[in-house]
């Protein structure tokens, strides 16, 4: 038993899809069932004639807003502050988050435990005081219950796509994201977040100039991998950094 994502410009290419999904999964003694789907159920057109109840349902674990079509986050809340530095660990791991979407709220967790690695503690070891205080809030944020992420990221019938990348550095942590822009005329443009990528500082000691030239690596080959995944056709590619000596 598992979920499958898929998804179609309008109703009738989706009726299609649906169609071969089942005949498909049919011959291996499989049937999809608790549709749902973002189209209205009011419309005649709607496709199907059981679909779950909820608006918000959860897919390869991650929580969708059917109504709204958008993607929605929620974190388990960590009251207690005695903790393990395998606890850290684990809660990482539970963070799924494929697109990046949660790149800066899942960077603190593991700033955290590179800090833990510093103070040389031992994974089974449990600790109080003031940093067991600032692990109970960065293991319960819960401004991330308030973000929500567009699923559908294009207009319907552009007439050009640009695809916009920003890379940025600090002392503890390094990204790339991607965002991409629909315009339609010269008045309205659309421009929706796609993914992101985000990685820690080593615990070495390195400049922040360096670090700048590894957040540009890094958006280039988060560029390239996103451009071989979309079906689509991309006018413009813009990279961003306001670092000039990575630039020069």
């Amino acid at each position: 038993m598992d979920d499958c994502l898929s998804g179609t410009s309008d109703i009738n290419q989706f009726m299609a899809l649906k169609k071969e999904l089942g005949e498909l999964l049919l011959r291996g003694g499989m049937t999809l069932h608790k549709w749902c789907s973002s189209a209205s159920r009011e419309s005649d057109l709607y496709p199907f004639n059981y679909c779950e109840k909820q608006s918000i349902v959860k897919t390869l674990r991650m929580m969708w807003n059917s109504c709204e079509d958008a993607f929605l986050f929620d974190i388990s809340n960590s009251s207690t502050n005695e903790f393990t530095k395998r606890d850290v660990l684990s809660q990482i791991v539970r963070l799924f988050d494929p697109l990046g979407l949660l790149g800066p709220v899942i960077s603190k967790p593991k700033i955290f435990l590179q800090r833990l690695c510093l103070l040389q503690i031992d994974w089974s070891q449990k600790r109080l005081s003031d940093i067991g205080q600032k692990w109970s809030f960065i293991a319960s944020p819960s401004y991330v219950k308030n973000i929500k992420i567009p699923r559908f990221v294009l207009r319907p019938n552009p007439k050009e796509i640009i695809l916009h990348g920003f890379s940025d550095t600090s002392e503890k942590a390094y990204g790339a994201v991607i965002y991409l822009q629909s315009v339609c005329d010269s008045s309205d443009n659309n421009t929706f977040l796609l993914c992101s990528k985000s990685r820690v500082a080593l615990i070495k000691s390195v400049t922040i100039p360096r670090l700048e030239l590894a957040a540009c690596l890094l958006l280039v080959q988060l560029t390239r991998k996103v451009l071989n995944a979309l079906k689509l056709k991309i006018d413009q590619v813009l990279l961003w950094t306001d670092s000039t000596i990575a630039l020069s």
